[in-house]
């Protein structure tokens, strides 16, 4: 498996179990719960999983799977940034935020980063497949 795709799971799997110390720290110990969040957090990892498997096993819709969630989730992380969180969720009394705002960050630039690398990958391919098929 290449580096950037150990990388991208490695950094979105940390941030999604990181979800669960968070979920119990904000919400678990009051007994109250925001209603409807757990369905996307499982959807949308089950999403990356998909992907990831398509990815690494080179099945047809890997590199459009991949690419659909990163698109989705530097969108996710862009819009909660300018919706006024930037640099506000990191505050430094508070380890279990500071952490999940921090790998929330690094999930965005790993998104951008990874969907630049798909893309320079999946056209260094095809460039090479028409080599290929040319020479013939």
């Amino acid at each position: 498996m290449p580096w950037p795709v150990v990388a991208l799971v490695v950094v979105t799997v940390a941030n999604y179990v990181w979800q669960v110390p968070y979920y119990l720290h904000f919400y678990g110990r009051f007994g109250t719960s925001p209603g409807g969040l757990t369905v996307p957090l499982l959807l949308t990892f089950l999403w990356f999983l998909l992907a990831t498997v398509l990815l690494v096993t080179r099945r047809r819709g890997g590199v459009p799977v991949m690419a659909s969630f990163l698109v989705v989730e530097a969108l996710f992380y862009l819009v909660h940034n300018l919706s006024g969180a930037a640099g506000r969720d990191l505050p430094a009394g508070d380890v279990v935020l500071l952490v999940a705002s921090l790998l929330g960050y690094v999930n965005t630039v790993a998104a951008v980063f990874f969907l630049g690398w798909l893309f320079v990958t999946r056209r260094q391919s095809r460039s090479g497949d028409r080599r290929t098929i040319s020479s013939r």
